[in-house]
């Protein structure tokens, strides 16, 4: 028997952030900044490396 329990939040996932130079969501977070204030993203399409700080949308990277 499976149980619900309705005040229970389930975290949901959010879109991956595009890479700036091709535009590709194909991106994964391969690093965090000693401050956590940004994460490093790598593009598994093209290979680019980018700085995105943390909280901020992401279609607004800026590349490193």
């Amino acid at each position: 028997m499976v149980h619900y329990d309705p005040n229970t939040r389930n975290a949901a996932q959010g879109a991956p952030p595009l890479c700036p130079k091709c535009g590709s969501h194909k991106t994964e977070i391969v690093g965090r900044s000693n401050d956590l204030k940004s994460v490093t993203l790598r593009c598994n399409a093209c290979g680019e490396r980018s700085q995105m700080p943390v909280g901020k949308d992401s279609d607004q990277e800026t590349a490193a």
